[in-house]
């Protein structure tokens, strides 16, 4: 059950209240008689609040990615911080596997601020700007899709290793093309 709450209710309750109920009863969980017994409040109150369900569904996911985001710590050199950049949203996506289900084009928006600490820690290892970008949307657009698919198709190309052969790849190609080797 959700906690008690002092005050009105704000969309931002009712996104974090959203991303309980798929964590602990998944997709089935998340309707709207759900959401307003665990708020205590009516369907029109969260509607008010959030709009409809498709509006709903882009604050849930802008959320999750916004609490991904604090796990990510750049490393001691460019690769590495690559590769643990994709590992983290890698593994946050399979934490919460319904965002495979969730995601659409429309959340850009929520994956490119991530994406964006990835650019500004590529510099910082000393990466021309275009090349950091380059190099984050391409391995950003790569890792969204990779797991969003094995997401959608469990058992048919969602091995570990898999993941990580290709991002090796990734890199050594990265480092070619830049001379970052």
């Amino acid at each position: 059950m959700a906690a008690v709450r002092t005050g009105p209710l704000t969309a931002d309750q009712v996104y974090a209240e959203a991303l309980r109920v798929l964590d602990s009863d998944g997709l089935p969980g998340l309707n709207a008689r759900n959401l307003t017994a665990r708020l205590s409040c009516s369907t029109k109150t969260l509607y008010q609040l959030v709009g409809n369900r498709e509006q709903m569904v882009r604050g849930i996911v802008a959320l999750a990615f916004a609490d991904m985001d604090l796990a990510f710590r750049p490393g001691p050199d460019w690769a590495t911080t690559l590769r643990g950049w994709a590992r983290t949203l890698h593994g946050e996506l399979l934490a919460r596997p319904y965002l495979g289900t969730l995601m659409t084009p429309a959340d850009r928006d929520a994956t490119v601020a991530y994406v964006v600490r990835l650019v500004d820690a590529l510099v910082e290892h000393g990466l021309r700007r275009r090349a950091a970008i380059e190099v984050a949307g391409n391995v950003g657009h790569w890792t969204v899709a990779t797991t969003l698919l094995d997401l959608r198709a469990p058992g048919q190309w969602d091995h570990p290793e898999r993941f990580e052969e290709t991002l090796d790849w990734l890199v050594r190609g990265i480092a070619e093309v830049h001379g970052t080797g």
